[in-house]
């Protein structure tokens, strides 16, 4: 089996995606207790492989930090949440 199936099959058994937008630290640590791989360079390249394929969703904070969600099914698109939405306002003044 390969690492990627591997983490992915483990998040997907855990139901990571109802946890919601995590940071980056959260996956890295899952990553290297699921795999016993504590080296940073394979760690953050495995997590990009998956955010490549779809399997997190990526939200931007105010604070200028970026937070991810795990989607289980990349094919399918996901589902967005009332926070997520991000809608644009006129302002029109006589």
């Amino acid at each position: 089996m390969d690492a990627i199936d591997s983490v992915i099959g483990y998040l997907k058994h855990k139901n990571a995606e109802e946890r919601g937008y995590l940071k980056y630290g959260y996956y890295k640590k899952l990553i290297c207790y699921i795999l016993d791989l504590h080296l940073d360079y394979y760690t953050r390249k495995i997590f990009l492989k998956m955010f490549k394929k779809g399997y997190f969703i990526k939200s931007k904070n105010d604070k200028k930090v970026f937070k991810y969600r795990f989607n289980p099914n990349p094919e399918i698109e996901p589902i967005k949440e009332e926070n997520d939405k991000r809608e644009s306002i006129t302002l029109t003044f006589e």
